[in-house]
């Protein structure tokens, strides 16, 4: 698997350095096809994006508090999202199939099948995949309040990738502490809503939405965290068609292609731990959905506690 390493030393999504080939596997298929090749990268996306937003749940109910760190997420790639059914997408013959072939995350060999045209055996060639395991990201990210038991988070990273065009990360959050309403709750509870976003060059641009119950307690070093959240996720994707004559009466080479995917996840549960070091804050969770992933970051923390 090919990485890139980006400005600060921050990880982007391991494939984003070959997006051109990216572009170029996606312009082979159609919509039907290039929707199934990609998802599971909406599936990920979404996974990933909205891991790592809080290591605590407690905000004071007015005074100055910051956190300024390094958040990294990991999706783990399963096997069953390596692979889809597939059809021929060429007008010489009825579509054929289906085929096991490569997703994005796939092997990076493709596949070739062999179909019968007016009584001739012609080949027919599915694309390959990049052969990943797992879709790391890391970025800066800022956590700054508290005005009436309230705080705001931003995340942000911009770099220009060659043969790929401009990569942009956004992501911001607000969350609201809510045990000022239960004075006799032992725990700190709080609720949130990030928006997140994600775009490269012109084919693709991304947006997840999560909304979460977050719950700590914290003892002078260690602080238990978790979260119970609803999450969403789509992801727009147009490419030019340059495949060759296809099933697709509209669809001809040098014409667009657009299709929406949405995100597997839609409930998620956090579960994590912060070791307190003083202002230093060190910190990982685990996520549970359909698309696990594990988060961990590091940063300063001041009136944290």
């Amino acid at each position: 698997m090919k990485k890139i390493t980006l400005v600060l030393g921050l990880l982007m999504i391991a494939f984003v350095g070959q997006a051109q080939s990216l572009e170029d596997y996606l312009s082979k298929y159609t919509k039907e096809n290039g929707k199934m090749y990609l998802q599971p990268f909406a599936d990920a996306f979404s996974a990933d994006f909205n891991s790592g937003l809080f290591h605590n749940a407690r905000i004071h109910k007015m005074g100055f508090q910051l956190y300024v760190g390094i958040v990294g997420q990991v999706a783990m790639i399963p096997s069953s999202a390596k692979t889809f059914q597939a059809y021929t997408e060429s007008s010489l013959y009825p579509p054929e199939g289906p085929y096991t072939v490569p997703t994005v995350f796939g092997s990076t060999d493709g596949r070739i099948v062999d179909v019968a045209a007016s009584g001739n055996l012609l080949q027919y060639s599915f694309p390959g995949g990049f052969d990943i395991d797992y879709v790391p990201l890391a970025m800066p990210q800022i956590t700054i309040g508290s005005v009436y038991g309230t705080d705001f988070t931003a995340r942000y990273i911009s770099v220009d990738i060659e043969d790929a065009g401009k990569v942009n990360v956004f992501g911001w959050g607000l969350r609201h502490n809510i045990d000022q309403y239960l004075p006799f709750m032992p725990l700190d509870l709080a609720l949130g809503y990030y928006h997140q976003s994600f775009k490269v060059g012109e084919y693709m641009d991304a947006k997840a939405n999560v909304v979460n119950l977050q719950a700590s307690y914290s003892i002078p070093v260690i602080t238990v965290y978790g979260g119970l959240g609803y999450e969403n996720s789509k992801v727009n994707v147009q490419y030019t068609y340059e495949g060759q004559d296809n099933t697709d009466p509209n669809v001809s080479a040098g014409d667009q292609v657009k299709f929406d995917m949405k995100g597997a996840n839609t409930v998620r549960l956090t579960l994590g731990l912060t070791f307190n070091l003083g202002p230093v804050k060190l910190h990982g969770d685990y996520n549970l959905a359909k698309q696990n992933t594990f988060a961990v970051g590091l940063g300063i923390g001041i009136n944290e506690k």
